[in-house]
Protein backbone atom coordinates (compact mmCIF):
# COMPACT_ATOMS: atom_id res chain seq x y z
CA UNK A 1 0.00 0.00 0.00
CA UNK A 2 1.37 3.29 -0.75
CA UNK A 3 1.72 6.15 1.91
CA UNK A 4 1.39 9.91 1.70
CA UNK A 5 1.94 13.06 3.47
CA UNK A 6 -0.66 15.84 3.93
CA UNK A 7 1.01 18.83 3.79
CA UNK A 8 -0.19 21.99 4.86
CA UNK A 9 2.02 24.84 5.59
CA UNK A 10 6.01 24.42 4.38
CA UNK A 11 5.72 21.07 3.01
CA UNK A 12 3.05 22.14 0.27
CA UNK A 13 5.87 24.16 -0.98
CA UNK A 14 7.75 21.27 -2.99
CA UNK A 15 11.38 22.98 -2.51
CA UNK A 16 10.95 23.00 1.22
CA UNK A 17 9.93 19.27 0.87
CA UNK A 18 13.14 18.90 -1.35
CA UNK A 19 15.06 20.12 1.72
CA UNK A 20 14.19 17.31 3.53
CA UNK A 21 13.77 14.53 1.15
CA UNK A 22 16.27 15.22 -1.37
CA UNK A 23 14.56 14.81 -4.27
CA UNK A 24 11.39 16.32 -6.85
CA UNK A 25 8.77 16.28 -5.39
CA UNK A 26 5.37 15.59 -6.87
CA UNK A 27 2.46 17.19 -5.08
CA UNK A 28 -1.08 16.72 -5.71
CA UNK A 29 -4.39 18.94 -4.47
CA UNK A 30 -6.16 17.66 -1.92
CA UNK A 31 -8.57 18.08 1.37
CA UNK A 32 -8.56 18.10 4.57
CA UNK A 33 -12.05 17.06 6.36
CA UNK A 34 -12.86 17.82 10.11
CA UNK A 35 -9.41 19.90 10.56
CA UNK A 36 -8.55 24.08 10.83
CA UNK A 37 -5.16 25.02 9.58
CA UNK A 38 -3.48 27.46 13.06
CA UNK A 39 -0.58 28.66 13.10
CA UNK A 40 0.48 27.48 17.06
CA UNK A 41 2.92 24.56 16.87
CA UNK A 42 6.32 25.76 19.01
CA UNK A 43 9.26 24.59 17.70
CA UNK A 44 12.84 26.29 18.60
CA UNK A 45 10.70 29.74 20.14
CA UNK A 46 8.77 30.02 17.44
CA UNK A 47 5.53 29.19 15.95
CA UNK A 48 4.33 27.18 12.84
CA UNK A 49 1.01 25.47 11.38
CA UNK A 50 -0.66 22.99 13.28
CA UNK A 51 -3.93 21.15 12.49
CA UNK A 52 -6.41 21.15 14.68
CA UNK A 53 -9.65 19.80 14.79
CA UNK A 54 -12.84 21.73 13.59
CA UNK A 55 -16.91 20.56 13.15
CA UNK A 56 -17.41 21.38 9.26
CA UNK A 57 -13.69 22.80 8.66
CA UNK A 58 -11.82 21.85 5.37
CA UNK A 59 -8.11 22.19 5.17
CA UNK A 60 -6.45 22.68 1.64
CA UNK A 61 -3.07 21.18 1.24
CA UNK A 62 -1.42 18.47 -1.12
CA UNK A 63 -0.50 15.00 -0.53
CA UNK A 64 3.05 13.50 -1.10
CA UNK A 65 3.93 10.56 -1.97
CA UNK A 66 6.74 8.97 0.49
CA UNK A 67 8.45 5.94 1.52
CA UNK A 68 8.74 4.36 4.57
CA UNK A 69 12.10 6.12 4.90
CA UNK A 70 10.83 9.42 3.63
CA UNK A 71 8.69 9.03 6.44
CA UNK A 72 10.79 8.99 8.93
CA UNK A 73 12.66 11.44 7.66
CA UNK A 74 9.79 13.91 7.66
CA UNK A 75 9.24 12.80 11.57
CA UNK A 76 12.57 13.89 12.42
CA UNK A 77 12.10 18.00 10.54
CA UNK A 78 8.95 18.29 12.03
CA UNK A 79 9.62 18.04 15.55
CA UNK A 80 7.11 18.51 18.08
CA UNK A 81 4.83 16.85 16.04
CA UNK A 82 2.89 13.89 16.19
CA UNK A 83 2.67 11.86 13.05
CA UNK A 84 -1.21 10.73 12.69
CA UNK A 85 -3.05 8.70 10.66
CA UNK A 86 -6.15 10.93 8.74
CA UNK A 87 -6.48 8.57 5.93
CA UNK A 88 -10.37 8.85 6.68
CA UNK A 89 -10.32 12.17 6.94
CA UNK A 90 -8.97 13.36 3.04
CA UNK A 91 -12.18 14.19 0.70
CA UNK A 92 -12.51 11.98 -1.61
CA UNK A 93 -11.15 8.29 -3.28
CA UNK A 94 -8.40 6.97 -0.76
CA UNK A 95 -5.09 6.36 -2.30
CA UNK A 96 -3.42 5.19 0.27
CA UNK A 97 -2.44 5.82 4.15
CA UNK A 98 -2.14 9.53 4.94
CA UNK A 99 -0.60 11.05 7.54
CA UNK A 100 -0.42 14.25 8.84
CA UNK A 101 1.81 16.01 11.27
CA UNK A 102 -0.27 17.76 13.99
CA UNK A 103 0.89 19.53 16.96
CA UNK A 104 -1.41 19.88 20.42
CA UNK A 105 -3.83 22.78 20.48
CA UNK A 106 -1.72 25.44 22.69
CA UNK A 107 -2.18 29.16 23.16
CA UNK A 108 1.30 30.66 23.44
CA UNK A 109 0.77 34.22 23.30
CA UNK A 110 4.53 35.33 23.93
CA UNK A 111 5.63 33.43 20.65
CA UNK A 112 5.85 34.89 17.14
CA UNK A 113 5.55 33.58 13.69
CA UNK A 114 9.06 33.93 11.42
CA UNK A 115 7.51 35.84 8.15
CA UNK A 116 10.28 33.51 6.16
CA UNK A 117 8.14 30.62 7.37
CA UNK A 118 4.91 32.00 6.50
CA UNK A 119 6.13 33.28 3.15
CA UNK A 120 7.82 29.57 2.77
CA UNK A 121 4.19 27.94 3.03
CA UNK A 122 3.05 30.56 0.68
CA UNK A 123 5.21 30.00 -2.22
CA UNK A 124 3.82 26.35 -2.07
CA UNK A 125 -0.23 27.72 -2.42
CA UNK A 126 -0.81 28.91 -5.92
CA UNK A 127 -0.16 32.74 -6.19
CA UNK A 128 -4.65 33.23 -6.74
CA UNK A 129 -5.66 31.37 -3.73
CA UNK A 130 -3.02 32.96 -1.32
CA UNK A 131 -5.53 35.36 0.19
CA UNK A 132 -8.00 32.18 0.91
CA UNK A 133 -5.41 30.22 2.50
CA UNK A 134 -4.19 33.11 5.07
CA UNK A 135 -7.84 34.11 5.66
CA UNK A 136 -8.46 30.03 6.61
CA UNK A 137 -5.53 30.07 8.67
CA UNK A 138 -6.26 31.14 12.67
CA UNK A 139 -3.22 33.54 13.42
CA UNK A 140 -3.29 35.04 16.21
CA UNK A 141 0.01 35.86 17.21
CA UNK A 142 2.43 38.49 15.88
CA UNK A 143 4.52 38.19 12.73
CA UNK A 144 8.41 38.58 12.56
CA UNK A 145 9.67 39.92 9.81
CA UNK A 146 12.98 38.24 9.25
CA UNK A 147 12.97 39.03 5.47
CA UNK A 148 16.47 40.09 5.44
CA UNK A 149 17.96 37.14 7.58
CA UNK A 150 15.77 34.74 6.97
CA UNK A 151 15.68 32.68 10.79
CA UNK A 152 13.48 29.48 9.46
CA UNK A 153 15.93 26.58 8.48
CA UNK A 154 13.60 25.43 5.54
CA UNK A 155 13.29 28.77 4.15
CA UNK A 156 12.55 29.67 0.55
CA UNK A 157 12.02 33.34 -0.57
CA UNK A 158 8.65 34.00 -1.93
CA UNK A 159 8.45 34.85 -5.59
CA UNK A 160 7.45 38.47 -6.48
Amino acid sequence: MKQYVFGYGSLMNPESARKTLKRRVEARPATLLGYMRKCNAPVNGYLYMNLIPWVGGRVGGVLLLVSWRELAMLKVREVGYECVDVTRCIAGPCVGATFAFIAPDRTLPKLKILKSYLDTCLEGVPLTERTRWLQETIVVNEIEDDSEAPRYVNAIPIKK
